[in-house]
């Protein structure tokens, strides 16, 4: 486990993995693996890292369990080795988790993620339960914890985080997407350097990088990846003046998402970028107008 995690870091470490859009028919729960393919390879020839299926971005938590097995499993033999898959296997009940952790098991991915339980605030203690019975579902797969505490009443605390190194042999990271860069700090400081820290907040990108986040996991990525990419080569480069016009850009980009539908606003770059990724699962909606030129403008400028 321990060759496992340090090759999982190797190759996530300064890049980025998007966390993908879920390619859906329209208006429904239901996974459309043919356009996959084409999501993953629009995304490989953008040079990626890596790529997250079926987290917040991918709606996860919202589909079925057997069409995120579907989607996982799609996405794993599209991507055929290439570069690292990571599946969400995160739920509201463990039970559920449990079973796609083992599924994930069975597809071979390189890592699975887990979300916090949503909506019922929990202590670390059942925390702790509950990212134990993942790990053992799926005991030689390398784990990541996804902490995005504003979404899902939950997040991971440097003293939960502890623990878990402690308790979880296969704990191979986490994911934080926090926008307080001090709350960050703070799960850093606590974090063993061969875990693989990943930022999902693009806003603060730069700075989350300059504290010592390793990578970029965004859900920006599976649609607009250009300037996420070439901030972390800028980063890579100690070109600090590209990294920081790429963060002005990823912000640029960032303003221009309607409230309520980011989504569905993400979807919709996608489909006019020739990837007919479908709508959001109901009962978000898609946004109004068209949503790709807006940013193709601020990209050309630069």
């Amino acid at each position: 486990m321990k060759e496992k995690i340090a090759h999982l870091k190797q190759r996530l470490a300064g890049g980025v993995t998007p966390a993908m859009a879920t390619p859906l028919y329209e208006d429904s729960y239901a996974v459309n693996t043919a356009v996959i393919p084409q999501l993953v390879n629009f995304l490989l020839a953008r040079g990626v890292h890596g790529l997250f299926a079926g987290g917040s971005t991918g709606e996860g938590i919202v589909l079925p369990l057997a069409e995120r097995k579907k989607l996982h499993e799609g996405v794993t033999t599209a991507v055929s080795g290439s570069i690292p898959v990571l599946v969400h296997v995160g739920s509201i009940r463990t039970d559920w988790a449990v079973e796609m952790a083992r599924h994930a098991a069975a597809i071979q991915a390189d890592a699975i993620a887990a979300v916090t339980p949503t909506f019922y605030k929990l202590d670390d203690d059942s925390l702790l339960s509950y990212y134990t019975a993942i790990a053992a579902a799926a005991p030689d797969v390398p784990l990541i914890l996804y902490d995005i505490p504003h979404l899902a009443t939950n997040g991971i605390s440097p003293s939960l985080l502890q623990r878990l190194v402690t308790e979880i042999p296969s704990l191979a990271g986490i994911k934080s997407s926090r926008s307080d860069a001090q709350a960050v700090r703070n799960l850093l400081d606590v974090c063993p350097p061969h875990l693989t820290a990943l930022a999902g907040n693009e806003a603060i990108a730069l700075g989350l990088l300059a504290l010592g986040m390793d990578g970029l996991l965004s859900g920006l990525a599976t649609a607009v990846p250009e300037p996420l990419v070439a901030l972390v080569q800028a980063v890579a480069d100690n070109n600090l003046a590209e990294a920081q016009r790429q963060q002005t850009i990823i912000r640029r980009i960032l303003a221009l998402t309607p409230a309520g539908k980011r989504i569905g606003w993400l979807k919709q770059i996608l489909a006019e970028r020739g990837i007919p990724v479908g709508t959001a699962v109901p009962p978000r909606l898609m946004p109004d107008g068209e949503s790709w030129p807006p940013i193709q403008a601020i990209l050309a400028q630069n």
